[in-house]
């Protein structure tokens, strides 16, 4: 291994076992270097680690036609691996501190739905099937407690307080935190737990288990069925699963719920990631404003 891809191994390494990120954010930083290193390995100068040829790699990524997130992202990758290198003394200095613009473009306005269309998403599953009785539990769990999907299929048989209307949630870097669901969430899971203890000799502990039971079911499923539900419901858009966290979000703010509350509940470790949901607010109030006022 070269001495650049051992630095890359550590610093992926420190990811996971000092700061706690999890494994889906480590694979992301992951992805993000091997490209980088890619370059590296093909000689190209662009990789070596300086401002001038870190702007470089930077703008060879904006020919390449990569859309700004992705470019941000990427260049956050880099910049977090040279900050690594300066503390474990690798580096002088940090060669992103001469770099201009900020890490990160601004950022857009999160995509949501009213209460009326996730009414109808809610609906969509046939429920008298076992299939629609297992994509109605998680449908009806990421709207009532904004779960994000990883955090949804990591969700353990002993993560349910049914009787105090509670989930535990592990979210980003291992943390966990307590979020209340409603009752037809409840009666939702509850369903689709019976079909699960009949199905099986054995129950699995995971709430939404894989064929084999010893695994939860692949992400991409989620996906899948819920835009498959989208399209049944009717729905002039196909969500993503994310949309129901940022409905939830938005629908609690919109209800007068306070926005540390709604901070705490979605699990953001800083109340600057929660605020983007006061624009949506914001911006809605403005449009009905404009509506309904004769001197708007």
């Amino acid at each position: 291994m070269s001495e650049l891809k051992r630095q890359v191994e550590d610093f992926l390494a420190h990811l996971r076992g000092e700061r706690g990120l999890s494994e889906n954010t480590t694979t992301a930083y992951g992805r993000d270097l091997a490209q980088w290193l890619l370059a590296a390995e093909n000689g190209s100068r662009c990789a070596d680690l300086t401002s001038k040829r870190l702007e470089s790699y930077i703008g060879s990524l904006r020919r390449m036609g990569l859309a700004p997130a992705s470019i941000a992202r990427k260049r956050a990758a880099l910049a977090a691996f040279c900050r690594f290198l300066v503390r474990e003394g690798i580096l002088d200095d940090d060669p992103f501190a001469a770099l201009e613009g900020p890490a990160w473009p601004e950022r857009r306005l999160p995509r949501l739905l009213s209460t009326d269309e996730v009414a109808r998403l809610l609906c969509a599953p046939d429920r008298r099937t076992p299939r629609g009785r297992r994509d109605a539990a998680f449908l009806e769990l990421m709207y009532a407690s904004g779960l994000r999907v990883s955090e949804l299929l990591s969700l353990r048989a002993g993560d349910v307080d049914s009787k105090r209307g509670l989930l535990r949630v592990r979210g980003k870097g291992g943390k966990e935190r307590l979020i209340p669901v409603g009752a037809p969430a409840l009666r939702a899971l509850q369903a689709h737990r019976s079909d699960e203890r009949q199905r099986r000799a054995k129950s699995s502990d995971f709430l939404f288990p894989s064929r084999s039971g010893r695994a939860p079911l692949g992400r991409g499923l989620v996906w899948r069925a819920v835009r498959e539900h989208a399209a049944r419901a009717g729905l002039p858009r196909l969500p993503s699963p994310h949309w129901l966290r940022h409905s939830f979000a938005t629908h609690l703010l919109n209800g007068g719920a306070d926005v540390r509350v709604i901070q705490e509940m979605l699990g953001h470790a800083r109340i600057a990631t929660t605020q983007i949901y006061t624009h949506v607010a914001t911006d809605r109030l403005r449009e009905a404003y404009r509506a309904a006022h004769p001197r708007a």
